[in-house]
């Protein structure tokens, strides 16, 4: 983790990432307002534009996600997010429908989908529709732009990276093809500060065809790599984390009389490597999967619209692990090995009904059966369990500028590989550990006014409720009774497998979570010569923690999460200076994150009664721009992430001191800061 957060800082110190782009200038350069048509309940939407202007987003969508209200990250600057709550683990990843284990590279590296791409970027903190499952926390979903009727393209340089993208219609818009991607080379400026080696690359590709006036047929397939590694005292290359994931879908699209039929077929690839020297040897973690899925929406009338589908898939994990050395020895976890082979079915349906003019409910429900078998050196087992899961959203417009949101909700997930590094690039999980037929389950509650005041100002307040039952984040120190050792390794001779103690926490019992607190967001157009947004959040997030004494017992404990954060403030201005001169700034402030007193580095109660020093950052956008042609515009734009240059104090990192031996000793550890994060930037961007 030492090494993964050297990399970050030494990645936030490059002093300027020039950058050039191209891009359709009338996506940019407008804004659309669809009149009479409402927005999903409990999503919250940022336009390309919006995301463009966000001061410390660098046009990124998905990090712009950082700005929302109930989203707290992991530590400023790493796109790494607990919503509401929630871990990253469970949170739901979508790109056009496609679940994805990532959205975003290593480090501080961009999202792995190009920006010209996306259209927009959706967040549904809790309780999402019915069509979205199998995730017991929140859903990030990224829906790509229409096929382009014009050619269209973009491309940008920066001293870390280079991408393109380009889309073009052929036989008189029968067809359209859209090439797209991006090269990280960070390594040689990373270098310079620090012993780490880093690299990122991705691609998009996507092509369709239309059969006719009703009927398309589509290509879609795109990927993702990162690598991150040190070289030692002795310059021996460590290679500490690679991982990457690639998809390819064929799709069918019909258009129906007051809807759409899309049918789908998706295979998979999704893999996470890691060397570390010491601890567990050389690892990799690998899933190949397979999926289909069919969708159907169609509107009976004004006020009522159907949405209905079903979808299977198959995920095979596989686990390798390099011979035991003396440098490198340790337990393999049960958790991981042996490897699990999942299969999950399910059908959902909602229905968006108007009951009165003032009146819209949409409820819905998912039937789903998870599957899972293992076969390997710790025993061998299956278990299916089917889980439902009900939803209903409401929204009540109790005079003409303001509305009451309602959304409530139950979701199921396959328990989390339980690994010790993050990100965790296959975060739908492991399956269940053997002995166990437990999903992670969260319920979710959430009840909201929507305000329209003077000004064009809107204004969102929410109050919510999530409780997990089963919950196998990194934050609730589960551990096992005995766990289970590696056999002496001998290829020439069988390996007996061990009787392995169930996979739970002490006493047998689950691990409970629950998060709750208020939300406020307030939005004003950035088509206005000033606009503005403020998030704000306070809230509590606690887990059933397990720790282990003095005297090698359980000591069970309701505490904060490592993670919770009481305090998050987001606020945002932009300003028309005229002339195209525009400027913004964002400032963020955050509380610190709860931990326990020390005794060496044994825990004491009270356990997670100490907080961590608040963080703040200020990031600014400074942008010129001069018209080009009839629809494009050239414009200078200086950015910075972190001008204030803050550090962060977290658990994520430590300081130890101290000498341990054959002869005893006495090793201390104590909180430590990282950074400054900070991320300048000043480049060029061309939209035709």
């Amino acid at each position: 983790m030492a090494t993964f957060m050297r990399a970050v800082v030494a990645l936030g110190l490059l002093l300027i990432l020039p950058n050039v782009a191209r891009a359709q200038g009338a996506t940019e350069a407008e804004e659309v307002k669809v009149h009479g048509k409402r927005r999903e309940i409990g999503r919250t939407t940022m336009s390309a534009r919006e995301v463009r202007e966000m001061p410390g987003a660098f046009g990124d969508s998905f990090r712009a996600i950082e700005a929302l209200p109930g989203v707290t990250p992991v530590v400023s600057g790493l796109a790494y997010f607990f919503i509401r709550g929630a871990p990253p683990n469970n949170n739901g990843y979508y790109l056009d429908g496609i679940r994805v284990p990532q959205l975003f590279h290593l480090a501080l590296g961009p999202g792995v989908v190009h920006p010209g791409l996306l259209d927009r970027v959706e967040l549904y903190p809790g309780a999402a529709p019915a069509s979205y499952g199998r995730s017991a926390g929140a859903v990030i979903a990224g829906h790509t732009r229409e096929p382009s009727s014009t050619f269209r393209g973009e491309a940008n340089l920066r001293l870390v990276d280079t991408g393109a993208l380009v889309e073009a219609p052929f036989a008189d818009d029968r067809g359209n093809a859209l090439v797209a991607g991006r090269f990280g080379f960070p390594g040689p400026i990373v270098g310079l500060f620090s012993d780490v080696s880093l690299g990122y690359w991705d691609y998009q590709t996507r092509a369709s065809w239309k059969l006719g006036e009703r009927d398309t047929i589509g290509l879609f397939a795109f990927g993702s790599h990162d690598y991150l590694a040190h070289r030692e005292d002795d310059g021996t290359l460590v290679e500490d984390l690679e991982m990457g994931f690639h998809r390819v879908e064929v799709r069918y699209d019909r258009s129906i009389e007051g809807g759409r039929i899309r049918v789908a077929g998706t295979v998979g690839y999704d893999s996470q490597g890691s060397g570390m020297s010491g601890g567990i040897a050389p690892t990799r973690l690998t899933d190949t999967s397979g999926a289909v899925r069919f969708e159907i929406e169609r509107r009976y009338s004004p006020d009522l619209r159907m949405r209905a589908g079903g979808d299977a898939r198959i995920d095979a994990y596989g686990f390798e692990q390099a011979p035991l050395t003396e440098r490198r020895s340790g337990v393999v976890p049960s958790s991981a090995n042996p490897p699990p082979t999942n299969v999950t079915t399910g059908l959902h349906a909602d229905v968006v009904w108007r009951l009165a003019p003032r009146v819209e409910v949409v409820p819905g429900a998912r039937v789903d059966l998870y599957s899972s078998s293992r076969d390997g050196i710790f025993g061998s087992g299956s278990a299916t369990v089917p889980a439902f899961d009900p939803r209903l959203s409401t929204r009540v417009t109790l005079a003409r500028s303001v509305a009451w949101l309602s959304t409530v909700g139950l979701s199921h997930q396959y328990p989390a590989l339980r690994v010790g590094a993050i990100p965790a690039a296959l975060v739908t999980g492991s399956g269940f550990p053997l002995g166990t037929r437990r999903l992670q389950t969260i319920a979710q509650a959430s009840q909201g006014i929507e305000l329209g005041l003077p000004g064009e100002l809107t204004v969102t307040a929410t109050g919510f409720l999530s409780g997990w039952t089963g919950l196998t984040d990194l934050t609730h120190n589960c551990v096992q009774i005995e766990p289970p050792t590696m056999p002496p390794f001998d290829p020439n001779l069988p390996q007996p497998p061990p009787e392995p103690p169930p996979y739970v926490c002490p006493n047998n019992r689950p691990v409970h979570g629950r998060s709750y607190g208020v939300e406020l967001l307030v939005r004003r157009s950035i088509s206005k010569r000033l606009s503005g947004w403020l998030s704000y959040t306070l809230s509590r997030s606690e887990r059933e923690a397990h720790f282990v004494t003095f005297q090698g017992t359980a000591a069970v404990a309701s505490v904060p999460s490592e993670f919770d954060r009481t305090h998050v403030l987001n606020v945002i201005l932009g300003y028309d200076l005229g002339r195209r001169w525009r400027a913004g700034g964002r400032f963020v402030f955050y509380t610190g994150q709860p931990y326990s007193a020390l005794a060496g580095t044994v825990p004491v109660p009270p356990y997670n009664d100490r907080r961590d020093a608040p963080f703040y950052r200020v990031d600014v956008r400074l942008e010129k721009r001069w018209p080009f042609g009839k629809t494009g515009s050239i414009a200078f734009v200086l950015e910075g992430q972190n001008v204030t240059l803050s550090k962060e104090t977290t658990g994520l990192d430590t300081d130890c001191y101290g000498n341990v031996g054959p002869a005893g000793g006495t090793l201390e550890c104590k909180r430590a800061s990282i950074g400054p994060i900070t991320i300048p930037s000043i480049g060029v961007e061309a939209f035709f």
